[in-house]
């Protein structure tokens, strides 16, 4: 029987999931080593899952000329669990069954309209995950996907198990990433102009024309624009849908705190706490996505992009080297609203350390004499349903915090990626680190990585 560790190693990565063996010495021609030989000096290092057939019979008929190293056994890596979501959900007509239907509710055209107590979301809740094995044969578990508690959002109501939302009134439907809020609706039948003036309207507002420049909209809830936006002043709390695009000449804002989904912007400014979705180019704009930015179809040329996940783009340039900025990582906008929380937390923590001792002071009084004057009760009475308030806002303040923390993890993953040509004299930014680019690539990822700015074949 040959000793196989006098020619041969076996390695296993540092996460257990792949084993490898080494030759160091050639072996002699006059000994021979079987299947049987390999698996019992597999085993004797106590790797038993995942066995690659194939390899140990290659390194048996192969021998002295095995390539090294040759990988004998695979792990199964564990799926991991997937994060509880809030599904956007609208009931189908009478003269269908009862059943919800998952539907997009963010399409520019055919918006849902919801009615009183008709259901309007509710949250898939967040699973296991299923374990992995490693090449010892033992489990790996697997990550369970993260909860979040589901919260009513404006003219929504939760359900007893906290698991469903409906809507309290006749309305549109806005969708965040965990709430659904449901606002009324004020449309304009074509353009606006100066019979209709500026807008300013706590619900949805539609368009069905163009907006002229030198005109405002703002809106606590989404925006939507059948024709056209020019130099004019859009503030949405939700999200904002320009149908035909935005022509800005340079002037006026788009800035949404949820999404932006529009054709094309062509020196534009835009802002958006969400994504930003544009169908065809983006020329000579400003644009700012705490999350992604998304251009498939056109070119992104000129002016400055900046995102806080990441930039998908057919073409990035042109070739007459029109210079051209992206900028990777937490925008600014996120880190003022972190700084904008932060205060709120510590505010509300002062303040419920505050009520708490009043509190204690009128229990203490009451336990010590039996009783309060009236005026006293309905003070001790006051200050309970204030700290039960301020708790509350704590609790959500706190995991509004988290969520920025969790997404701030994820941007150190950021990436741009050209889906096609990507032209010289562009300027990528991934927080302080800087690359110009001065030849022309295809089909291209950027992402930081190891201290540098690398370009990897997509």
């Amino acid at each position: 029987m040959t000793e196989m560790d006098q020619y041969f190693e076996i390695r296993v990565s540092e996460d257990k999931m792949t084993a490898s063996i080494i030759q160091h010495q050639r072996i002699p021609n006059d000994q021979d080593i079987t299947i049987d030989e390999v698996k019992q000096f597999i085993l004797e290092h106590e790797i038993s899952y995942g066995l690659d057939e194939a390899n140990i019979q290659k390194l048996v008929h192969q021998g002295e000329t095995v390539e090294s190293p040759l990988t004998i056994a695979t792990g199964k890596k564990p799926i991991n669990g997937e994060d509880a979501k809030l599904v956007p959900v609208q009931l189908k007509k009478e003269k269908e069954n009862d059943e919800a239907i998952t539907v997009d509710l963010k399409q520019v055209i055919d918006i849902p309209s919801v009615v009183q107590n008709q259901l309007v979301g509710e949250k898939a809740p967040a699973t296991d995950g299923v374990p992995g094995m490693n090449v010892f044969a033992k489990e790996v578990p697997a990550k369970p996907g993260k909860d979040f508690r589901l919260r009513a959002g404006k003219n929504t109501r939760l359900d007893h198990d906290g698991t469903k939302l409906y809507a309290i009134v006749d309305g549109q439907v806005s969708v965040e990433q965990k709430q659904i809020h449901v606002y009324p609706v004020f449309e304009v039948h074509g353009d606006i102009d100066m019979k209709v003036g500026n807008i300013s309207f706590v619900g949805n507002v539609t368009i069905r024309g163009g907006v002229p420049s030198g005109f405002k909209i703002e809106s606590k809830g989404d925006i939507r624009i059948h024709g056209t936006v020019e130099a004019a002043d859009l503030q949405s709390e939700g999200s904002i849908y320009v149908l035909a695009g935005i022509a800005a000449q340079g002037k006026g804002r788009v800035e949404a705190k949820q999404d932006v989904h529009t054709t094309f912007i062509n020196q534009g400014n835009v802002k958006t706490g969400g994504d930003l979705f544009v169908d065809q180019s983006i020329l000579h704009s400003e644009c700012e996505a705490g999350g992604n930015i998304y251009c498939h179809k056109g070119n992104v040329v000129g002016g400055g992009l900046s995102a806080g996940q990441q930039i998908v783009v057919k073409n990035l340039g042109n070739e007459m080297n029109t210079p051209t900025s992206l900028y990777l990582g937490v925008s600014q906008s996120r880190l003022e609203r972190k700084q904008h929380l932060q205060s709120q937390k510590q505010t509300a923590e002062e303040e419920l350390v505050k009520l708490q001792k009043l509190l204690e002071t009128y229990e203490a009084k009451e336990q010590h004499s039996k009783s309060l004057t009236p005026q006293e009760r309905i003070m001790k009475l006051r200050i309970r349903n204030t700290i039960a308030n301020m708790q509350q806002q704590l609790q959500e303040v706190t995991e509004d915090l988290q969520e920025l923390d969790d997404r701030q993890d994820s941007d150190r993953q950021g990436v741009v990626c050209v889906e096609h040509q990507l032209y010289p004299n562009v300027d990528i930014h991934f927080g302080k680190y800087r690359r110009k680019i001065m030849s022309p690539h295809k089909n291209i990822r950027l992402l930081y990585e190891d201290g540098e700015i690398q370009l990897v074949s997509r």
